[in-house]
């Protein structure tokens, strides 16, 4: 019996963007995705306490885009770092969303259309060859400069999800998160092992296409995509093998604007627990707290993502 067969099914819950302003980015992801607001509270102290932030006074903010769900926190008296300036799709603290839209035409400009989103990629859209997938795709900034990705995929192909309408106009929902690591193989033994998520399928992604959608020059990346039989959002791995570069700087706060996190659902942290111990990374006494009545705990990942790893017992549907 494998590692990832001992641990049970894990799902994405949930994408966190930590931002510094909650009307703003609430107004933005609204307006331009066609995102619903489910709930606007405050941040709750046990909610911090998981997060490893110090007490602290804050807003959060649910929004469901198709059948997906991002979060945005605000941290009001006790807000981290910006997101560095200079960043590049091959730095290790990397992590975006990829909305999937049904008309890239469309979508391109409505993004466009807001003066606090920047673009990523040159000249906008970009159709990559069919050896990356053959999806038509833009990369661009929101306005505290978390990078996230505009997905259109060939007709009849991509996941059957999104071959039939899911959000709000040309917005379907949210394909997947997508982290930049240093080593691929190492990050599939821990997703494999801790969470159980399966590996998909792996491309090499080069040339002046890739180039232009991520703005680096002779770039080449391994894209490994995991959990293929769960549903979006799901998870991929970018090996970049050229640019900064640059790992998660020490220190990192998960108030820090840069600390994207992954909600995780889970049947048993228990069994979470067991394999993180297995892999090497137990969790500390007073790791694990009740956050809305159920255990949770934060997990770093090799390279220094975290993922907010929720218990939900009798299973891991909503």
């Amino acid at each position: 019996m494998t590692l990832a067969s001992m641990t049970p099914a894990v799902v994405i819950d949930r994408l966190t963007l930590i931002v510094t302003d909650l009307d703003r980015a609430e107004d933005d992801y609204v307006k331009t995705f066609g995102c619903t607001l489910e709930q606007r509270t405050d941040i709750e102290p046990e909610l911090t306490r998981v997060l490893c932030v110090a007490p602290a006074r804050g807003r959060r903010s649910s929004l469901r885009l198709g059948r997906q769900r991002v979060e945005l926190l605000e941290f009001c008296d006790m807000a981290g770092r910006i997101y560095p300036p200079d960043s590049t799709s091959t730095d290790l603290w990397f992590q975006h969303l990829a909305i999937v839209v049904d008309d890239m035409t469309a979508a391109y400009r409505q993004v466009m259309a807001n003066p606090r989103f920047r673009p990523i990629s040159r000249n906008g859209p970009v159709q990559l060859p069919a050896s990356s997938g053959g999806v038509l795709a833009f990369k661009f900034r929101d306005h505290d400069g978390h990078p996230l990705e505009l997905l259109a995929f060939p007709l009849g192909a991509g996941p059957p999800e999104w071959r039939r309408p899911g959000g709000a106009d040309c917005f379907l929902g949210i394909d997947h998160t997508a982290i930049a690591v240093g080593d691929v193989a190492r990050s599939t033994r821990f997703f494999g092992s801790v969470f159980g998520f399966r590996t998909g399928t792996r491309t090499e992604n080069r040339g002046p296409e890739q180039a232009a959608l991520d703005d680096v020059e002779d770039v080449q990346v391994s894209v490994t995509r995991l959990g293929p039989d769960l549903p979006a959002p799901r998870l991929e791995l970018l090996r970049y093998h050229v640019g900064t570069r640059r790992p998660i700087p020490p220190g990192t706060a998960s108030n820090d604007i840069l600390a994207t996190h992954c909600a995780l659902r889970v049947g048993s942290l228990d069994a979470i627990a067991r394999a993180l111990a297995r892999w090497g990374t137990p969790l500390a006494e007073g790791d694990r707290m009740l956050l809305h009545g159920t255990q949770a705990a934060l997990v770093t990942g090799p390279d220094g993502h975290r993922f907010l790893v929720e218990e939900r017992p009798g299973g891991t549907g909503s």
